[in-house]
């Protein structure tokens, strides 16, 4: 995980994308096919807040306008949990950065 520094530099490069979402993004990486839940537990943070950029990044209103940067898919196995992966956009994009 990134630290806050070169997050928060990352975010005045690219004013689209806040720090919580580069490093939103940035956990999905690491953490494909993974909950909501199971994300906010690895970032140590809220579930609501990480659910809350989760929704928008899905929407396409955070990071680059209307290219959605995640993909989320409803679990199989138990239909309560939805899971993310990064889009081919979305990996892209965090391979420029």
């Amino acid at each position: 995980m990134m630290n806050t520094k070169k997050l928060t530099k990352l975010s005045k490069q690219h004013p689209r994308l806040t720090v919580r979402t580069l490093a939103t993004l940035m956990a999905i990486k690491d953490n494909e096919g993974c909950s909501v839940s199971e994300l906010s537990q690895f970032m140590g943070v809220n579930e609501k807040n990480v659910a809350t950029t989760i929704r928008r990044l899905e929407e396409g209103r955070e990071g680059s306008g209307d290219v959605k940067l995640i993909k989320v898919k409803q679990n199989k196995e138990d239909k309560r949990f939805k899971l993310i992966w990064l889009t081919a956009k979305g990996k892209s994009l965090l391979q420029r950065l």
